[in-house]
């Protein structure tokens, strides 16, 4: 049997993070030149974010039984490793690149499956230059260009959400999940650190449904201001923080790319998991950003926190690397990223 083929794009939601991956680009596009598909199983916020926005949003389960797909889907990378679920939905699979770090995963032999890349800069690129390069474009980091463009937000009020005491710093809290979490080995560490900054904790979506017993640590911490479990947009996070605690994955970058004060917390022997590697971009930051490991007591952590701004000093590194992971279209990523959507026809 022949498939319908519905010549509009349409986008991959599987969990609240992504519908604010995509949110300011899909601001620059008419509602009806696109759709969103979403998981059966999609987790009811992001169900009721898609339910609250213009979007019109479809189950996979819904195209697969009307046998219709799309010419284009935009995901952020493959879904689960089936290629055939994405080759069912979509004639053209374009990959837009929402995160850095875990470059074994998210680098990997498998980009071959895409037709299109949308990048955050020339550090991916180089390293997909196995793909065909007429298949590049480089965009910048779509969901921080508000960011730079000016942010509308009263700080105060941010405060008063996660309940902060507006006299001391504000400290946030970004674990990734699975193996390279760092909840089990500093949740004491945070903790004995609630008794000199307000703590928010933003946990990993993965972590929020599908790692319950991280979850319910997180939730039993003492003197903790906001553990984070309704969905939030993360740039909002960077105008609350005086520091920024990560560890892997796209966890750190977003401090990286707005400049914030970041300490990293190391895993022993994440230099050689699966995700990273010698090398990989998250692991790399630790040449250029303070780091601890779970053994380092909470007063050395504070020292370091509260020394002579090592940031600063540190200053034309840090401008260097941000030039080799991200292009410098700040504020204006979320329009070019459209421009280039509603114009696939003439590059596919």
């Amino acid at each position: 049997m022949s498939r319908l083929v519905m010549p509009k794009p349409a986008f991959f939601m599987h969990m609240p993070d992504s519908f604010f991956y995509y949110h300011a680009i899909l601001e620059q596009l008419p509602p009806e030149s696109f759709d969103v598909i979403i998981p059966d199983d999609a987790p009811p916020a992001l169900i009721e974010l898609l339910e609250n926005s213009d979007y019109t949003a479809r189950y996979i389960s819904e195209l697969v039984n009307a046998r219709t797909m799309y010419r284009y889907l935009i995901s952020d990378h493959i879904f689960l490793d089936d290629y055939h679920l994405l080759s069912d939905l979509a004639t053209r699979q374009i990959r837009f690149f929402c995160e850095l770090g875990y470059d074994h995963l998210m680098l990997s032999n498998d980009n071959r499956f895409y037709d299109m890349f949308l990048c955050m800069g020339k550090y991916q690129r180089r390293h997909l230059n196995f793909c065909a390069p007429e298949n590049f474009h480089v965009v910048g980091w779509p969901q921080y260009d508000r960011w730079y463009a000016g942010m509308d937000v009263e700080l105060e009020l941010l405060q008063d959400t996660f309940n902060c005491d507006r006299y001391r710093p504000v400290l946030v809290w970004q674990p990734t999940f699975g193996d390279l979490s760092s909840i089990e080995a500093y949740a004491k560490i945070i903790e004995k650190l609630s008794t000199r900054y307000n703590i928010v904790i933003k946990p990993h979506d993965y972590t929020l449904y599908e790692e319950p017993e991280r979850r319910a640590l997180l939730q039993g911490l003492k003197g903790i201001q906001a553990v984070i479990t309704d969905p939030f947009d993360a740039v909002y996070l960077m105008v609350l923080a005086d520091y920024v605690l990560a560890d892997y994955g796209n966890t750190p970058f977003g401090a990286v790319y707005t400049d914030q004060r970041l300490l990293l917390l190391n895993i022993p022997e994440a230099h050689s998991h699966a995700f990273t590697g010698l090398g990989s971009s998250d692991i790399t930051l630790r040449n250029y950003y303070p780091s601890v490991d779970p053994d380092t007591n909470v007063e050395a952590i504070v020292r370091l926190i509260e020394q002579e701004d090592p940031w600063s000093q540190n200053g034309m590194r840090l401008q260097r690397l941000r030039e080799r992971l991200f292009v410098n279209l700040t504020g204006r990523a979320a329009l070019e990223s459209a421009r280039l959507i509603s114009q696939l026809p003439q590059h596919l």
